[in-house]
């Protein structure tokens, strides 16, 4: 690593050892760079990150990758190392029933006549003489109609995910993490839905592919071993240095951080956007982003319909998802149901986790669907989303054009102030900005 004296001044410098920092480090490395990882924890992967709590390992954020996901090809056996399995997805519904995920044509196949006949012209309506405003609300309505994204909890999903009204949200955030409602929704699927409920036959003519998902040790297994691939190839980690100022020096750049200064020649920013511009200009960007307080829960009992993964689709409970690992990782000598349950924390709000697990409490046993709950951990991922305000579009590309300017090269959801859903999305949109940007 580059030390005080601001030596190895040709080496590259990457601003964060997440996925998108991971995959630029390997794609600088593979063409011949030097390359240096700057990381303010004390490990990689950023929200790909596992928690050992007693008997249970809890994660944060999400396991599963398909068998082509990026994220598998940053170091040689990493498929073999993960487990396999069919992922069974659910949502609770409006009335607190459990469905699958997500929202599907056959959904609405049971509704009342009445019902069904005025959501139907309410989505020819809507996409007949749709008007979109630029926001979240006026493309989901354009799209299914204000009934159906009233009526299916779609609309209650996006305020758990966002914690503020569609009204405010804006429209690309449809089409960064929502696409599934596009799909669900064409034209050809809803008949061929409707057809084959008809004749009673099964949703899907094809099973969907088992999918990779984490080691049961957690995460730290595949990221040592990527680590490991990329020392081999040069790459120089310095852990736990938070970066408080950077300083155009010259064609290159002086990064100085809590564990000290460092010199490259080119600096990539895969860490907060805002942080960057703090760090490059002394002041905040005015751009926000949600923290993610993930709630580590053990339970006596869970609903089977439950599923390996549950999305709330409930106007309550306030949050989003969870991913229940006593289904995914069977071990005997477990006897209670465990699971983490993502909340979005609300703008200037501090993370309350012992309330959240009130409410989570309340509302599933309201529901019928878990019972004898215990809290047996939390944890705050700070600006872990975007919020991609209507109207504030354009504000974000001025931050990350004057920082640009400053000779920071940004990638991946936090650098680029993108909602990029995947771990592969955030490997390509950082291999695609990096061709960009001649490094």
């Amino acid at each position: 690593m580059a030390a005080e004296g601001h030596e190895d001044g040709d080496q590259i410098l990457i601003l964060g050892g997440g996925i998108a920092g991971l995959a630029a480090a390997n794609s600088l490395s593979l063409a011949g760079r030097k390359v240096l990882v700057i990381e303010a924890s004390d490990q990689l992967g950023g929200m790909h990150a596992s928690r050992d709590i007693g008997p249970y390992t809890f994660d944060l954020g999400s396991i599963f990758y398909e068998d082509t996901a990026s994220l598998l090809n940053l170091a040689p056996g990493l498929r073999d190392l993960c487990l396999q399995k069919k992922r069974t997805q659910r949502r609770i519904l409006p009335d607190g029933t459990l469905r699958h995920y997500p929202i599907e044509p056959r959904d609405v196949l049971g509704w009342p006549i009445g019902k069904l006949m005025c959501a139907g012209f309410s989505m020819a309506w809507a996409r007949l003489f749709k008007r979109l405003d630029g926001s979240l609300q006026g493309i989901c309505a354009a799209r299914l109609g204000p009934v159906l994204f009233r009526e299916t909890g779609l609309r209650d999903y996006t305020v758990h995910f966002n914690r503020l009204p569609p009204e405010e949200i804006a429209e690309a955030f449809y089409h960064e993490r929502m696409k599934f409602v596009h799909q669900a929704t064409e034209v050809r699927r809803v008949f061929r839905s409707a057809w084959r409920a008809l004749l009673g036959r099964p949703f899907r003519a094809k099973p969907r592919a088992p999918l990779y998902y984490r080691p049961r040790s957690g995460y730290g297994t595949l990221f040592e071993r990527i680590e490991n691939v990329l020392r081999a190839r040069g790459v120089a980690f310095v852990m736990g240095a938070e970066v408080t100022r950077i300083v155009q020096d010259g064609d290159g750049a002086i990064v100085e951080t809590s564990a000290g200064s460092f010199s490259g020649a080119g600096v990539v920013g895969a860490m907060s956007v805002d942080a960057l511009h703090e760090a490059c200009f002394g002041e905040r960007s005015g751009l926000e982003s949600l923290d993610l307080l993930s709630l580590f829960v053990s339970a006596e009992t869970l609903s089977e319909e439950a599923g390996d993964v549950l999305f709330n689709f409930h106007s309550g409970g306030g949050w989003k998802r969870a991913t229940i690992y006593s289904r995914l990782y069977p071990d005997a000598d477990v006897t209670r149901e465990y699971f983490t349950v993502e909340l979005t924390v609300p703008r200037d709000e501090v993370p309350d986790a012992q309330g959240a697990f009130d409410r989570l409490t309340e509302h599933l046993s309201e529901l019928g669907i878990a019972t004898g709950l215990r809290l047996e951990g939390s944890h705050v991922s700070a600006g872990a989303y975007p919020l991609l305000l209507r109207g504030k579009g354009a504000q974000a590309q001025t931050v990350i054009k004057r920082l640009q300017d400053a000779g920071v090269h940004l990638v991946g959801r936090q650098g680029r102030f993108e909602y990029l859903p995947t771990s592969s999305k955030v490997i390509a949109r950082t291999e695609e900005e990096l061709e960009n940007s001649g490094l």
